[in-house]
This record gives structure tokens, C-alpha cells and sequence, in this order.
């Protein structure tokens, strides 16, 4: 067989495409998932049933903290524990060092009204001024009109350690029958 200028032979030159395209597949599959958002507690942000592009990180004070307003998920186990069926999509509130407090209808963050990235303000709730410590973080979904509350309101969540993070979302995809 004749040696090309390139270096190996022709047939090892076809191939070498599908050897990138393969160890590229791979290194995604271990830093990305895709996830689909099941249920209407991140509505209007994130509908039920829209595919969702995920990191795999997991925060700690030393890697690194999710920034205020990040949209996260949260572990399957850590999730179906607090009364899920599935993984939790959630957004992150407050971070090591704040307080937040619920009260008159307000979410206050550090004695100011939170506003998410998308408008989204006030809850129903109320939940007492709370100082949010190292490796932790308070959560809350974008529809806080749902009747299961699955962020820091409930009980088996409250403030959580950052550790139960399992990604952050990174991209939303809308699957096609979903246009329109």
C-alpha cells in the first residue's frame, strides 16, 4: 500500500474523522447530559417537557460557587428525597454569606427585593431571614404558586449544601413538536 506525504496509510487517513468525531462524542458525554424539565414549577423560564443542556459541575467553596440567579439541577437522590419524581431544576438565590428572607410577599436577599434575570419577583410564602453559610445555598423555583415547593421552602431542601448540585444549565433546547 502506498504511504501518503501525511504521514499513515489512505484508509487510516478516512478514518481519522470518525476517531475525532468519537473521542469528541465522549469527552461531552462526560462533561454535558441533556435533561428534560418535567413538570411546570420553573414556568415561565423553563416549560415542561423543554430539553435542557446540562454541565456536569459540582460547586464547593474551593471549585467554585454558582452565581446568584443560575439555573441549576439538583441530584436525583437528594431530589426524589424532597418529594420529586425526578431530577430538580431550580435557580440559586442566595449565596454563602447572604441572608434571605421571605416576607410580605418579597424575596429579600442581603434586606433587598430579589428580581430574577427574567422579571420574575414575590412569594407567597413566608419563610424567616435565614444567614446562608459556607458550601451552601438557598434555591427557588421560578412558579412559586405551585402547591409542591421544591426548593429551600420545603423542609427536606431548605438551605442546602452545594454538594447536592449536580450541574448547571447551561443551554435550553425546544424540542421540535414544542414550536409552536
Amino acid at each position: 500500500m502506498q504511504l501518503l506525504r501525511s504521514g499513515g496509510t489512505e484508509k487510516d487517513r478516512d478514518y481519522r474523522w470518525y476517531r475525532l468525531a468519537f473521542i469528541a462524542a465522549v469527552v461531552l458525554f462526560i462533561l454535558l447530559a441533556p435533561e428534560v424539565n418535567n413538570g411546570n414549577y420553573m414556568d415561565p423560564t423553563i416549560k415542561d417537557g423543554q430539553v435542557l443542556l446540562t454541565s456536569k459541575t459540582s460547586f464547593t467553596e474551593n471549585r467554585g460557587m454558582p452565581e446568584r440567579g443560575q439555573l441549576v439541577l439538583l441530584k436525583k437522590p437528594f431530589s426524589q428525597d424532597a418529594g420529586a419524581k425526578d431530577n430538580i431544576i431550580t435557580r440559586v438565590i442566595g449565596l454563602p454569606g447572604d441572608t434571605v428572607e421571605i416576607t410580605e410577599g418579597k424575596v429579600l436577599v442581603n434586606d433587598e427585593e430579589y428580581v430574577t434575570p427574567g422579571g420574575i419577583k414575590g412569594c407567597g410564602d413566608e419563610v424567616a431571614k435565614v444567614k446562608i453559610k459556607k458550601n451552601q445555598v438557598f434555591v427557588l423555583c421560578d412558579n412559586r404558586n405551585t402547591k409542591q415547593k421544591l426548593d429551600s421552602r420545603n423542609e427536606k431542601i431548605g438551605v442546602m449544601s452545594s454538594k447536592q448540585i449536580k450541574g448547571k444549565i447551561l443551554l435550553r433546547v425546544w424540542t421540535p413538536g414544542r414550536l409552536k
